[in-house]
């Protein structure tokens, strides 16, 4: 439950940084953040790693032909290179009142890792947005400095999954309860 209430704040806090109504024009950011603190990543924590989240509940319209979606649905993604750089990928899609909202970010940056304390620090550089409603974008942009969580803090522990599959529990700073991030290929 503590899992769901987590993953759920991560989702609000994404959909609160992202909530105007508004349509511009996509622009090209180029990550440079040479001021910004990185550290090589070592080898087990490098690559993909995601968690993920649905509800059981899905929607069809009054036409019983029309699939609308999942009721929630939603995903995030690290990338970690070598070099200190990151990619964050959020993805989340819902179905209230038959409309299908879908949002997606891109964060880009650099990040530091503490393997004794086993904390990591991102440092987000860029954030491409995507909202879309029932298929229709409303809104794509990149977002300014001003609306990026610059810098993040995370707990770390690594294992693997009784399946085999390598993992990353990661703990938001000011939380209790861990998310399961597992490694993507």
């Amino acid at each position: 439950m503590k899992k769901i209430i987590l993953s759920i704040t991560v989702l609000c806090a994404a959909l609160f940084g992202a909530c105007q109504n508004k349509k511009t024009n996509i622009t090209t950011q180029t990550v440079t953040c040479k001021e910004n603190p990185r550290t090589a990543v070592a080898t087990n924590l490098q690559g993909n790693w995601m968690y993920g989240h649905f509800s059981m509940t899905e929607y069809w319209s009054q036409n019983p032909s029309q699939y609308l979606g999942n009721a929630l649905q939603f995903a995030i993604a690290f990338k970690f290179n070598a070099d200190g750089t990151y990619e964050q990928y959020f993805t989340s899609s819902s179905v209230i009142a038959g409309v299908t909202t879908y949002q997606q970010s891109v964060t880009k940056g650099t990040v530091a890792i503490d393997e004794v304390n086993k904390t990591i620090k991102t440092y987000a550089c860029t954030v491409h947005y995507k909202r879309t409603r029932n298929g229709k974008t409303i809104e794509e942009r990149d977002m300014a400095k001003s609306e990026i969580t610059t810098i993040s803090n995370y707990n770390y522990t690594t294992g693997v999954e009784p399946n085999g599959t390598k993992a990353i529990y990661l703990t938001l700073g000011g939380t209790n309860s861990s998310l399961t991030f597992l490694q993507k290929f």
